[in-house]
């Protein structure tokens, strides 16, 4: 059942301060002159019962402003700017104004970030990735303020969104793998508190590993912090370090496409060849992937049709449109290039 939310009125602020609810309309939009003594306890009102006009009152607004909100964790990383662009594109082609702001995977500064895109009226907004925390977007959807959340699981069937299935998709790259003939197979992430999306990853290295009768190694699996830090130099300096003994898998598969790129080179520096001592694996498919030495296999994301979709999904929204299906799976494809391969016992023969 779902839970409801007590929403607070104009008429709640209008008995706190003990003024008329004509009164408390007229502070909030500035439509008839209220002295300074009766506006601040108007004020004072609104700020002890986290009253947000825009928020909670959609009523009170008279009219698109054809602006929609993004919240993503940090732009400079290229999966982040392909899906950015896929939403600005259609957003473009449908005339609406994309506003945008960063927050560095900080809970805090998101809900800062959307209180103040809220105050700017705009029409809906995108909750791209970022923390799992999600009663905030939960209070903005149950406003009837559009919302989608994309590659980002809330656990709320009703809210909007637009992921693929990572789970499936570990799964998918880790069989991969083992048949190729792997079974010493790694896997490097940094860690997925409060992160279903890198959790989901993991849970699907785990559960593709019991699937084939393999049994988990420490020794194999990389969880550091330092990763989340810098993907590329990151991931370097912690693999470099940790296969120095040479208990090392046959196979190894990343959270991202940078960190198996920061992983072959501290593999190669070690006196290891990719993929012929070790087999390395990426997830995304960045433009570099074509480009790496060697070029790197990894599970395609179609990060440009994600972007595409999740704002398409959130005009409909805004516009009324029929939804045929407001939780949207997109696919997955593994791209085959040169850093895996048979591990060594296993070249020459079928």
């Amino acid at each position: 059942m779902k839970e409801q939310v007590k929403k607070t009125s104009i008429k709640d602020i209008a008995k706190q301060s003990g003024v008329a609810i004509s009164t408390v309309s007229h502070v909030i939009n500035n439509t008839k002159f209220v002295s300074d003594k009766t506006r601040k306890k108007v004020m004072e009102a609104i700020e002890s019962l986290h009253y947000r006009p825009n928020l909670i009152a959609r009523g009170l607004r008279t009219k698109s402003t054809r602006n929609i909100g993004l919240l993503l964790p940090d732009i400079s990383q290229p999966f982040f700017a392909q899906v950015v662009k896929g939403i600005e594109a259609v957003a473009r082609l449908r005339n609406y104004t994309l506003i945008m702001g960063c927050t560095f995977y900080d809970i805090e500064e998101e809900k800062r970030q959307l209180n103040s895109m809220l105050d700017q009226n705009i029409d809906g907004i995108i909750f791209f990735c970022g923390y799992d925390t999600y009663e905030h977007i939960r209070k903005v959807h149950d406003s009837n303020i559009p919302v989608v959340v994309l590659d980002r699981e809330v656990g709320n069937k009703e809210i909007p969104s637009v992921s693929v299935d990572n789970f499936t998709a570990m799964e998918n790259a880790v069989q991969y793998l083992y048949d190729l003939g792997h079974r010493k197979i790694g896997f490097i992430t940094f860690p997925f508190d409060n992160q279903t999306t890198i959790k989901r990853r993991y849970e699907g290295y785990c559960s593709a590993l019991k699937k084939n009768g393999l049994i988990y190694n420490r020794d194999y699996v990389v969880i550091d912090d330092q990763i989340r830090l810098d993907e590329l130099k990151g991931t370097y300096a912690v693999i470099k370090q940790k296969f120095q003994d040479k208990k090392i898998p046959t196979a190894i598969i990343t959270l991202a496409d940078f960190l198996a790129i920061g992983a072959i080179k501290a593999l190669k520096e070690v006196g290891l060849s990719v993929p012929e001592d070790v087999s390395v694996m990426g997830f995304n498919d960045e433009i570099i992937c074509a480009f790496s030495d060697p070029p790197l296999t990894t599970v395609k994301q179609f990060k440009k049709p994600m972007g595409e979709t999740a704002a398409n999904l959130l005009i409909d929204i805004i516009e009324r449109k029929k939804i045929e299906n407001n939780n949207i799976v997109l696919d997955t494809e593994i791209i085959h290039r040169g850093t895996t391969a048979p591990p060594p016992h296993n070249k020459g023969k079928n």
